[in-house]
């Protein structure tokens, strides 16, 4: 019969877990879209940029974000705009990126 594990050790594992979880979580939101400047989100105004950018949970806890800084970089792929996020509840910190396509 094997022996069960302690508190401690029960509770260390789980730290573990979630620091892994939380890890694979913030690689997956840089694969989405606006998660790089490669993978920018295409809007058709720099007006929907923030709200746009408000909307999108954080990917480490699901908590609402706030648009620290919304900044207009210039890429290899043109004119991005870039919406620097911080976590309400944890405070953790991401880029949102948005590419402005004007309608013709």
């Amino acid at each position: 019969m094997a022996k069960p594990k302690r508190d401690r050790t029960a509770r260390r594992e789980a730290a573990r877990a979630a620091v892994r979880d939380a890890k694979d979580r913030e690689k997956l939101f840089l694969r989405e879209p606006g998660g790089s400047a490669e993978r920018a989100i295409v809007l058709e105004s720099p007006s929907v940029v923030e709200p746009r950018a408000r909307s999108v949970p954080c990917p480490l806890c699901g908590g609402e974000q706030e648009v620290v800084e919304h900044a207009a970089v210039s890429t290899d792929q043109g004119t991005l705009r870039e919406a620097r996020l911080k976590c309400r509840r944890c405070g953790s910190r991401r880029s949102l990126w948005f590419r402005v396509a004007l309608p013709n």
